[in-house]
């Protein structure tokens, strides 16, 4: 009987977040191999790892930068003759996982930014040339992130879009009936990292902004972060603890999405965005800021889509004002979405891309 292949899964935290969600979600999926995960960083005490109670063997890095590109040297070297899928972690962890002498490497792209000012792009570009090479695979979780980096890193390297994984049985529909609100009261809410980028600051503002169009609206916000602390400051500050709640973290976010009437999503800047694409599946409309990731996702239901140069507060109250139009797109893109961005769809290509090294 042949040995199944072993892929190791390496990315940075192990805190909940978009590519934490999905390294702990394709798990159960990669039947067809032995699964291993490095953590570049140890989880901190006061958070959830989202590998807890599971079986597959996860190993920790460091909180030193240095130290942690020597373990993974190390681990990377004891396992080179493995297949490694790396989730956005930088030219120089890339590069260490080559210098071990590993040579099935596929890099998967979940970010769009990668440096900060003209020191870092010197160095980091420099240090993107020695890392990728012709045994270095690389996918992007979305057709925007592949454009960002072929025009900032490298043009000549090819890349291959393959979505996240999100349309399981886990994001549909609930059996019974929404809960039942009274005309004009809406449960309004965000969730993911309550991190900077997510414009949540402003997020709060408009939440204010709207309530105070329509006092029968309520917000809530799921998630963990930095911010969490801020962002409840700024809502006492308002005074709204009334009709703001911050909610923390929920395992069962599919739940969150089903008893939800809209999910309200301004982030600044996304390679891609879960968390609204799990919210249609669960039959719940989305307002989304039309940055180029959401109009990706959005391509066929503009519907969902704000300008976020323009007036959002008066934006938004329109489309809640006619949130049955939204409600219906929501109906119909959930069956588009169920399938285009399927897991069956993920393991496949991921399949195609392993076999290459495997025959």
């Amino acid at each position: 009987m042949n040995t199944p292949p072993v892929v190791h899964l390496v990315h940075f935290y192990s805190a909940p977040g978009g590519i934490e969600a999905l390294c702990s979600r394709i798990l159960p999926s990669f039947n067809r191999y032995t699964l291993r995960v490095f953590v570049i960083r140890p989880p901190s005490e006061d958070t959830i790892n989202v590998y807890e109670g599971s079986d597959v063997p996860v190993i920790f890095g460091s909180r030193n930068n240095l130290v942690a590109l020597l373990m993974l040297w190390k681990y990377a070297r004891r396992n080179r003759d493995d297949i490694f899928l790396l989730f956005n972690l930088g030219p120089f962890f890339l590069l260490a996982v080559r210098l071990a002498g590993a040579v099935r490497i596929v890099y998967s792209i979940h970010g769009t930014r990668y440096w900060k000012n003209s020191w870092q792009r010197a160095v980091r570009k420099s240090a993107w040339r020695l890392a990728l090479g012709k045994n270095v695979i690389i996918t992007s979780n979305s057709e925007f992130s592949r454009r960002i980096f072929l025009d900032n890193v490298c043009r000549s390297h090819p890349v291959n879009v393959v979505y996240n994984p999100i349309g399981s049985d886990r994001f549909r529909p609930g059996p019974l009936p929404a809960i039942s609100r009274k005309s004009g009261e809406l449960k309004i809410i965000y969730a993911g990292r309550l991190d900077q980028g997510k414009n949540l600051d402003k997020w709060i503002d408009i939440a204010v902004d709207l309530h105070g169009r329509n006092e029968r609206l309520t917000f809530e916000v799921y998630g963990t972060g930095p911010l969490r602390i801020p962002l409840g400051e700024r809502i006492r500050k308002a005074g709204a603890e009334n009709y703001i709640s911050l909610k923390g973290f929920r395992s069962d976010i599919e739940n969150v999405f089903r008893d939800a009437d809209l999910l309200l999503f301004l982030s600044e800047f996304e390679s891609f965005g879960n968390v609204v694409v799990e919210c249609i599946l669960c039959g719940t409309p989305v307002i989304a800021s039309d940055i180029p990731s959401m109009r990706e996702i959005f391509r066929d239901y503009p519907v969902f889509l704000v300008d976020s140069s323009g007036d959002l507060p008066c934006q938004i109250e329109e489309r809640i004002n006619k949130y049955e139009v939204l409600s219906d797109a929501a109906e119909k893109a959930g069956l588009s979405f169920r399938e285009r961005f399927s897991g069956q769809s993920y393991i496949e290509s991921m399949n195609i891309i392993y076999s290459t090294w495997n025959g």
